[in-house]
């Protein structure tokens, strides 16, 4: 499929012409894809359209981002006019919402992900953007009203995906939208403290065995670890409180790759990776099917966890 952005324009004349409309993110939800759904959702809804967003169940802390009335599984969901797929690299990662978004009539696909195969009828990617909330207010700006509602979501993404403002894709124009979004009276303070600072004694217990499993590699280059179903299930915890491990492993000084792998399954292994300038982590995830940003990706791979471990190294290995 050709690799070309359709305008804003377009895009906004499919969504206003249409009566009812679904969204949905990628499986194993995060900050951004659950952010931009809702607060498009809401935006959408004040519009007066029905919508509907497919969302599979996400973490406790995500659960202060408003709008979260318009969130049904895939199982109930409706078959709708538009289907518009959110912060999703590809068909493949919309789980069960896939089969809903092939029978939609019409397909818009909006993300930030380099890795994005432009699958839908519409798409918009913008690899540079911080966040695939940065794009949705671009979209929403002079088109259609916010609410704080809609701007405390937006918020909740670009936070989540720059890490805080952290990272690299933080731009001036990332730190010029959150400032807008401020300006809706969000709960700013209260946002940033559930994602970065606050986390269930679960998660805290998880972290702390993750990071104790750590070890280097290649001399120091390479920082990796891993925890299986059972320790999730020895601490009492659940697989969506991992997704803060991988940013403490990077941390590490000296390391240029970083790797966290964890059982789905006996059979099903996900692994997520970050890489120092120079080191594209995306490149190794589209080896196993996966996807992401040059310095940030992840893959899910059909192996045990010693295997999929033992097949990502030797390719990280010819990466150094």
């Amino acid at each position: 499929m050709k690799k070309a952005n359709n305008s804003f324009d377009e895009i906004m004349e499919w969504v206003l012409s249409a009566e009812t409309i679904a969204l949905a993110g990628h499986t194993n939800p995060d900050g951004d894809a659950i952010g931009a759904c809702l607060a498009l959702g809401g935006a959408l809804e004040k519009a007066g359209k029905q919508v509907q967003v497919i969302l599979e169940k996400y973490a406790d802390k995500y659960q202060l981002i408003p709008n979260g009335h318009l969130v049904c599984a895939a199982e109930d969901a409706r078959l709708p006019e538009l289907f518009l797929v959110l912060d999703c690299g590809d068909e493949g990662r919309l789980g069960d919402a896939a089969e809903i978004f092939q029978k939609a009539a019409k397909k818009i696909n909006i993300d930030h992900h380099e890795s994005n195969t432009y699958f839908a009828e519409l798409n918009y990617v913008a690899a540079k953007a911080s966040s695939t909330s940065e794009i949705v207010f671009q979209l929403l700006e002079n088109r259609l009203p916010m609410t704080a509602a809609e701007a405390a979501g937006l918020y909740a993404g670009l936070i989540y995906d720059t890490g805080g403002f952290r990272h690299s894709s933080t731009s001036p124009e990332t730190m010029q939208i959150a400032g807008a979004l401020m300006g809706y009276g969000i709960p700013f303070t209260e946002i940033y403290n559930r994602f970065f600072d606050s986390r269930s004694f679960s998660e805290l217990k998880l972290m702390g065995r993750a990071l104790s499993n750590a070890e280097l590699l290649f001399g120091g280059d390479v920082v990796c670890s891993q925890i299986t179903a059972a320790e999730i299930a020895e601490l009492g915890g659940s697989s969506k409180e991992l997704d803060a491990i991988i940013n403490y492993l990077k941390g590490v000084l000296g390391a240029k790759v970083a790797c966290f792998f964890y059982e789905k399954t006996e059979t099903d292994v996900k692994g997520s990776f970050r890489g120092n300038d120079g080191y594209d982590v995306c490149a190794l995830a589209q080896k196993f099917g996966g996807g992401g940003h040059v310095k940030a990706a992840g893959c899910t791979i059909s192996a045990p966890i010693a295997k999929a471990k033992e097949m990502v190294l030797a390719e990280v290995e010819k990466m150094l």
